[in-house]
C-alpha cells in the first residue's frame, strides 16, 4: 500500500504532465500511484496470504515491493511533488510510513487471519487446528526425509513412539526452549492429547502407504500412489528415493484443503486491514506523533552546516 498525499499544487509554478494533476481538482496524482506500477507495492502481502499454498517461492514476491518502496522512499527524498527539493525529513516519514504501512502490519494482519482461519479445523473429525496439522506435516516431511520410515522398517510401534517423540519436541508442550517463535505458536491452544492422537495416525498412515508400495496387491495397484511410485522408479529413482518421493507428496496432499482455508483467512483479513492501517499509520501515527518529532529534528540544518 502507498501513502496518498492530500496536498494541493500551485498552479503558477505547476509545469509538469498532465498525468501529475487531476484535471478536475488540482490536486497532485504521485505517478507511483498509477497501475500497474502501484500493485507491485501490494506483491508481498499477497504472497505472505497464499504462502500456505506455495511456501518459500512467496519469498519472491517480496522483490517487486521492495523496489516499489525504495523507490518510492527515494522520489519522496528528491522530490516535493512537482518540485526537485531533496529533504531528509520527507524521506525519514516515508520510509517509516512504508516499513509499518506496506510491510509490518499488513503482514501481520495476515498472519492473525492465517491463525484465526487455522481454527476451523477444530470442527473436524481431528479437532485440532489447521496449523497443529502443519506442524506435524513438517515433522512428517523431516521424519521421511531422514530416512526414519525405511530404518523403523517391520517395527511399526517403534516407529509410531519415535515420530510421537518428534512431534512433541517440535511442538515443546513443556515450553522449554524460550524463544519469540514459540510465543506465537498457536498450536499451544490445542489439546496435547488430540495433537497426538492425529500425529499417531498421521504416521500409521505413512507406514500403511509404504508397506502397499513395496508389497501392493491387485487393488493397491489401481490406487494412484502405486502409478506415482511406478512413474518415479521409471524416471530413475531408486526404489527407497521413490518411496520417500511418494510419501511426501502423499503427507503434503493432506494439507491441502487446509492451506486454502488458511489463504483465505490471509486475503479476508487484508481485505478488511488495508484502509484502517493506512489511515491509521499516516493519520495518525505519523501525523500526530512521528511526524512533529521528524520536523523538529536538525536533519537537514546539519547537513547545510557541513556543505
Amino acid at each position: 500500500m502507498v501513502r496518498i498525499s492530500g496536498n494541493y499544487i500551485n498552479n503558477q509554478t505547476f509545469n509538469a504532465d498532465k498525468d501529475t494533476v487531476d484535471a478536475r481538482t488540482g490536486e497532485y496524482k504521485d505517478p507511483l500511484m498509477h497501475w500497474p506500477l502501484r500493485g507491485a507495492a501490494f506483491s508481498n502481502e499477497v504472497g505472505e496470504a497464499i504462502r500456505p499454498l506455495i511456501g518459500s517461492y512467496a519469498n519472491l514476491t517480496w522483490i517487486p515491493a521492495l523496489m516499489y518502496i525504495g523507490a518510492d522512499v527515494y522520489d519522496k527524498y528528491k522530490n516535493n511533488q512537482t518540485e526537485y527539493s531533496p529533504d531528509s525529513k520527507r524521506c525519514l516519514k516515508q520510509a517509516i510510513f512504508q516499513g509499518l504501512a506496506s510491510i509490518f502490519l499488513p503482514v501481520l494482519a495476515v498472519k492473525i487471519g492465517q491463525n484465526a482461519f487455522s481454527q476451523l479445523g477444530k470442527f473436524s473429525k481431528d479437532k485440532i487446528s489447521l496449523n497443529s496439522k502443519e506442524q506435524i506435516s513438517k515433522v512428517a516431511e523431516q521424519f521421511i526425509a531422514n530416512g526414519k520410515m525405511r530404518a523403523f522398517d517391520g517395527q511399526d510401534s517403534e516407529c509410531v513412539k519415535e515420530f510421537l517423540s518428534q512431534v512433541n519436541n517440535s511442538m515443546d508442550f513443556n515450553n522449554n526452549k524460550r524463544s519469540l517463535k514459540n510465543l506465537f505458536n498457536i498450536y499451544r491452544l490445542d489439546s496435547k492429547n488430540k495433537i497426538e492422537s492425529y500425529a499417531e495416525k498421521n504416521i500409521t498412515d505413512l507406514i500403511q502407504l509404504r508397506k502397499d508400495m513395496l508389497n501392493p496387491d491387485t487393488k493397491i495397484k489401481a490406487g494412484k500412489w502405486y502409478s506415482k511410485y511406478i512413474k518415479a522408479l521409471k524416471s530413475g529413482q531408486t526404489e527407497s528415493v521413490a518411496v520417500k518421493t511418494v510419501l511426501s507428496d502423499f503427507q503434503k496432499n493432506k494439507l491441502l484443503k487446509g492451506n486454502f482455508i488458511k489463504t483465505i483467512g490471509g486475503f479476508t483479513a487484508l481485505g478488511l486491514a488495508i484502509k484502517p492501517i493506512d489511515n491509521f499509520v499516516e493519520n495518525v501515527l505519523i501525523g500526530k506523533y512521528v511526524g512533529p518529532r521528524i520536523d523538529n529534528l536538525n536533519i537537514n540544518q546539519k547537513k547545510a552546516s557541513n556543505s
